[in-house]
């Protein structure tokens, strides 16, 4: 009899044992479906909130030669960061070092230049002149600015701006007509030749580089405030140059004496390795020049403008100065 029991309760222990594993056999495979679906989910979720780069565990490669920038306008550190460039040889052979000294801001500015290369507009040698984006000479065109000297400050005021500007837009000016500081709109047609690079400045959207009707007044200064060149120059030019590239106006010898007087001071850079700054005498009016044989033309853009726009730019402006 004591052998009968201990077999039952060994049968009743074992029926209940494979019952508890029978029940183990069906709940587990759920939980493991559970928590396979659970990291899925978490896996796909979008945290609400950005997490800051200094937070991650794993940083990303960064290559440092293409983000730095100078940050300084100190002479020094411009020079230093052009000769810690990959850039230094092309850097070493144009104008940009020969800047700093003038114009530290200028220079820092086209150390930043993000396109293939900037304009300068010099007064002191009456050259429109291409440079890449390093300073080297590219192309030099000659032309005719503003007949008064200084820069402009009013409308009228038959100048033409100076300082650190962009290029605006590009247009087909061919047909365009202008109009006088009189309101008197001239029928004659190409004065400002085949097309026109509208400059954006502060303060007025009437000038720009051009053709021209007149090629004789390339040289001189003879307009009322916009830059001339001729016509086969300013068709090379607009396949170069870009929406936004950068523009500089530099003043000439005059130019700086009567910004001095007015109590401007824009600055003089050097657009080659030869050139010398102006020598300046304080405190002389300065009269314009007018060279004999030349025409002055009036030098505003036409109140209604045909749409030829080049680059898909509309052309919005009356009264633009020539």
């Amino acid at each position: 009899m004591g052998i009968i029991k201990h077999i039952k309760k060994f049968v009743l222990s074992t029926r209940i044992f494979a019952f508890l594993l029978l029940i183990a056999f069906f709940i587990s495979p759920s939980c493991r479906f559970s928590n396979k679906t659970r990291v899925s989910e978490e896996a796909n979720q979008v945290p609400d909130t950005l997490v800051s780069i200094e937070d991650s565990d794993t940083l990303p490669e960064i290559n440092t030669t293409q983000m730095i920038t100078p940050i300084s306008e100190d002479p020094d550190d411009l020079m230093e960061f052009m000769r810690a460039s990959e850039n230094w040889e092309a850097y070493k052979t144009g104008i940009l070092p020969l800047m700093i000294e003038k114009s530290p801001e200028y220079t820092k500015k086209l150390l930043n230049n993000i396109y293939s290369g900037f304009i300068a507009v010099d007064k002191s040698r009456m050259k429109v002149i291409l440079f890449d984006k390093f300073g080297n000479l590219q192309k030099s065109y000659g032309m005719a600015c503003a007949k008064n000297y200084g820069t402009k400050h009013e409308k009228g005021d038959s100048r033409t701006p100076e300082g650190f500007f962009s290029v605006e837009g590009i247009y087909d000016s061919t047909d365009w007509l202008f109009t006088d500081d009189n309101g008197v709109t001239s029928k004659k047609k190409g004065q400002f030749g085949p097309r026109f690079i509208r400059l954006l400045i502060p303060g007025t959207s009437q000038i720009g580089i051009h053709g021209t009707c007149a090629p004789w007044s390339i040289g001189a200064r003879a307009s009322h405030g916009c830059i001339r060149i001729t016509n086969e120059n300013i068709l090379e030019l607009v396949d170069l140059v870009e929406i936004g590239m950068p523009v500089i106006v530099i003043p000439g010898r005059k130019d700086i004496e009567q910004n001095i007087i007015e109590g401007y001071d824009i600055p003089w850079i050097p657009t080659s390795a030869t050139a010398k700054e102006p020598k300046i005498k304080q405190d002389k009016t300065v009269v314009p020049e007018i060279l004999p044989d030349t025409v002055p033309l009036k030098d505003t853009l036409p109140e209604q403008v045909v749409d030829t726009t080049i680059e898909l730019e509309k052309d919005t402006a009356n009264n633009v100065i020539n």
